[in-house]
C-alpha cells in the first residue's frame, strides 16, 4: 500500500474515533437504540445513502454493468420504489404510532399488527437474513482489503470487525448514523473516476448494452431490490427513527438522487470497458481495471471509499441484528444497552469467523435476497391488501417453506427471477386463503 492509501486510511480511523466519542457523550438509552426517533432530513440521507450501498455495489456493480449493460440499474429503479413505498407507509401506518411505540424491526411491526406469532416469525427471518448479509460482507470485504492494503486475510478481518466493534459499542445507532454521514461522503469519489477514462459511448455501440434477451433479468432484479428494501431490518430502523414524514421524504429523495449519481457513475465505467473492447476478466474489472488506471491519489481515496462503503453496511446490519436479538429476550429498559452491545458483538465475531469458509459468494446473496423478500412482500402486501392475522401467517410460512425447498432442490438459483419465486408463492396462498374464506362467509350467510 502507497504512502498516500496509508495516510487518507489513517485519517479515515482517526475521524471515525472522533465522531465515536463525540456520539457517546451522555448519550441517553433511546439515542443509543434509535436516536431519539428524531432523524433530521439531512441525517436520513446519508445513513440511507450509506446503508444501502455497500462496497460489493462497487466492486460487482463494474462487473455487473459490465456483463448486462444499462440492464443493471433497473436495480436502482428496484429501489425508487422501495423508497416511495416506505415513505407512504411510514407516513399513512407509522406515524401516528410512532409516539406510542417503539417500533425497532419489522418484526415488532407485525407482532402490533397481527399477534406474537407473526412477531416471532418475522424476527427469527430478520436474524438469520442479517447474519448471512454480515459473513457476505466479512467475506468480500476480507478478500478485497487483504488484495489492497496487501496484508494477510485474518489482520484485514480483525481490522474491519475490530474497528466496527469498538464504535458500536461505544456509540449505538447514534454513532452508526453519524459515521454514515461521513461515510457517505467518502463514497462520493467514485463519481470523479468517470472523467479519468477515454470515452467510448457511440451512437452504434448503445444498442448492444441493451441486449433484448436479459429484459426479464433486468425485471427480476427491480422487483428482487424493490422487495428486499422492504424487507431490511436497518431500513426499517432509519424510517421509523425520522423526526417527521416531511423530513423522511426529504431524506429518501436526496438519497436516491446520491444512489443514481453512483450507481450511474459505476454503471457507466462498466459499459465504458464493454464498448472499449479490451479482453479482461470481468470480476477483476474494477480491481485491475478501474483502480489499476487511476491516478495514485484518486485510486488511494477510491480504496478508502471503498472502506467506507463496507463500514456502513457491516456496522449497520450489525447493530440491527443486535438489537433484533436483545429484544426477543425480557429486558427490562436499564438492560437495554447492555444487552444490544453483547449481542452486536456476538453477531460480529461469529460472521468474522463463519466468512473464512464461505465457498459460493453469488448464490449466497440471491440465496439472502431471496429471503429478506420474502418478508418485504409480506410488508407490501399488508400495506396493499390489509390481510387479517390468518393470511399473513400463511404468507409468511409458505414463503419461508419454498425458500427452503428452493434451496434443496435447487430451483432458487442466482437468476433474480428464481429468487422471487418463495414470494410469489406466497402470494398466491394468500389469495387462495382470502378466496376460500370469502366462499366460506357466503356459504354460512347462505
Amino acid at each position: 500500500m502507497n504512502n498516500i492509501a496509508i495516510l487518507y486510511l489513517t485519517l479515515y480511523l482517526g475521524a471515525l474515533a472522533i465522531i465515536t466519542w463525540v456520539s457517546s457523550r451522555r448519550e441517553t438509552a433511546s439515542e443509543y437504540i434509535n436516536s431519539g426517533k428524531n432523524l433530521s432530513a439531512a441525517e436520513s440521507t446519508w445513513t440511507t445513502f450509506a446503508s444501502l450501498l455497500t462496497g460489493y455495489n462497487f466492486v460487482l456493480g463494474v462487473t455487473f454493468a459490465y456483463l448486462y449493460g444499462f440492464w443493471y440499474l433497473f436495480a436502482f429503479i428496484g429501489a425508487g420504489m422501495a423508497f416511495v413505498v416506505l415513505y407512504l407507509f411510514y407516513k399513512k401506518q407509522l406515524s401516528p404510532l410512532q409516539k406510542e411505540h417503539t417500533f425497532l424491526s419489522i418484526g415488532d411491526y407485525f407482532g402490533f399488527q397481527y399477534g406474537s406469532f407473526s412477531k416471532v416469525f418475522v424476527n427469527l427471518i430478520l436474524c438469520g437474513g442479517l447474519l448471512l448479509f454480515l459473513i457476505l460482507q466479512m467475506f468480500v470485504n476480507t478478500g478485497l482489503f487483504s488484495a489492497l492494503l496487501h496484508v494477510e486475510k485474518i489482520p484485514a478481518l480483525l481490522l474491519t470487525a475490530g474497528v466496527v466493534c469498538i464504535y458500536l459499542w461505544f456509540g449505538g445507532f447514534k454513532a452508526s448514523v453519524k459515521t454514515d454521514i461521513f461515510q457517505g461522503l467518502l463514497m462520493l469519489p467514485i463519481i470523479l473516476t468517470i472523467f479519468v477514462f477515454p470515452v467510448h459511448f457511440t451512437a452504434e455501440k448503445i444498442p448492444t448494452a441493451f441486449d433484448l434477451s436479459q429484459f426479464w433479468f433486468a425485471i427480476g432484479l427491480a422487483f428482487l431490490q424493490f422487495f428486499s428494501l422492504l424487507g431490511q431490518a436497518e431500513s426499517f430502523q432509519r424510517v421509523f427513527a425520522s423526526r417527521d414524514a416531511k423530513s423522511l421524504k426529504k431524506g429518501l429523495t436526496i438519497a436516491f438522487i446520491l444512489l443514481a449519481l453512483v450507481a450511474g457513475s459505476i454503471a457507466y465505467l462498466g459499459i465504458n470497458f464493454k464498448f472499449a473492447g479490451i479482453a479482461t476478466d470481468p470480476s477483476n474489472l474494477f480491481t485491475e481495471g478501474v483502480l489499476g488506471a487511476l491516478p495514485q491519489w484518486l485510486g488511494s481515496l477510491l480504496i478508502v471509499s471503498l472502506i467506507a462503503a463496507f463500514m456502513g453496511t457491516i456496522d449497520s446490519s450489525a447493530f440491527a441484528l443486535g438489537v433484533l436479538v436483545a429484544r426477543m429476550r425480557k429486558i427490562t429498559e436499564e438492560t437495554v444497552i447492555k444487552s444490544t452491545r453483547l449481542f452486536t458483538l456476538l453477531g460480529i465475531v461469529i460472521s468474522a469467523i463463519a466468512s473464512l469458509y464461505l465457498f459460493s459468494f453469488l448464490s449466497s446473496v440471491f440465496a439472502l435476497i431471496s429471503l429478506i423478500s420474502v418478508i418485504g412482500a409480506a410488508l407490501f402486501v399488508s400495506f396493499l391488501f390489509k390481510p387479517n392475522t390468518f393470511e399473513i401467517n400463511t404468507f409468511l410460512i409458505v414463503g419461508s417453506a419454498v425458500f427452503i425447498l428452493g434451496l434443496i432442490f435447487k430451483f432458487v438459483t442466482d437468476n433474480p427471477l428464481t429468487s422471487l419465486i418463495p414470494s410469489g408463492a406466497a402470494l398466491i396462498a394468500l389469495l387462495l386463503v382470502r378466496s376460500y374464506q370469502k366462499l366460506m362467509i357466503k356459504s354460512a350467510v347462505v
